[in-house]
């Protein structure tokens, strides 16, 4: 396996950041979300979008905070946590987006994105987090569980139209979160 890093995102990261997101939506929820909605994804909004994100890091660096990780010069996933500015559930903080192409998933780097995520909230000064995934998801449900997040809420809600159910994970303290992924065998090529 070759070796992983993980770094800030730049604006020269959008491209990939939402080609990430894209492929990662296709491959996952296949099945839970309509064919159609996948296939008409739009990467030139996604790039926008996480243009317009990433612009912003430097004057949100207390609040936002957006990691990409990197394998000979490729992004191969990206986590973006938050501080909220109003408590959610409880929580502080979020994992608002963590995705991985798909042939690299499985390989620890989620638990090293996670750790990652963690210990930036803790940074800004949260306390704990949430993170919300599709009912469906059973892969990123059972890795949420795994590092020990709780099911704080199930609730439907509506994403461009479509009716979905949600799942928020919580932890109350991120040092468990810390501990979680830290205990989670790392391939010997992630140390």
């Amino acid at each position: 396996m070759k070796e992983i890093q993980l770094r800030k995102a730049n604006l020269a990261d959008a491209e990939a950041i939402a080609a990430i997101r894209i492929e990662a939506w296709r491959t996952t929820y296949r099945g839970m979300i309509p064919d159609t909605y996948l296939d008409n994804m739009q990467m030139e909004e996604n790039v926008l979008q996480w243009r317009t994100i990433l612009q912003a890091l430097p004057a949100k660096e207390d609040s936002l905070r957006v990691y990409v990780a990197i394998s000979d010069d490729e992004v191969i996933g990206f986590v973006s946590v938050i501080k909220l500015p109003e408590p959610k559930l409880g929580k502080d903080g979020e994992i608002n987006a963590i995705y991985i192409r798909p042939q690299w998933q499985r390989c620890g780097i989620g638990k090293r994105m996670m750790h990652k995520a963690a210990r930036s909230l803790q940074e800004m000064g949260c306390h704990g987090c949430v993170i919300w995934v599709i009912d469906g998801n059973s892969p990123a449900r059972n890795f949420y569980e795994e590092l020990g997040g709780e099911i704080l809420i199930e609730q439907d809600f509506s994403w461009d139209g479509l009716d979905l159910t949600e799942v928020g994970y919580g932890w109350n303290d991120l040092s468990v979160l810390l501990a979680a992924a830290d205990a989670l065998p790392f391939p010997n090529a992630l140390q």
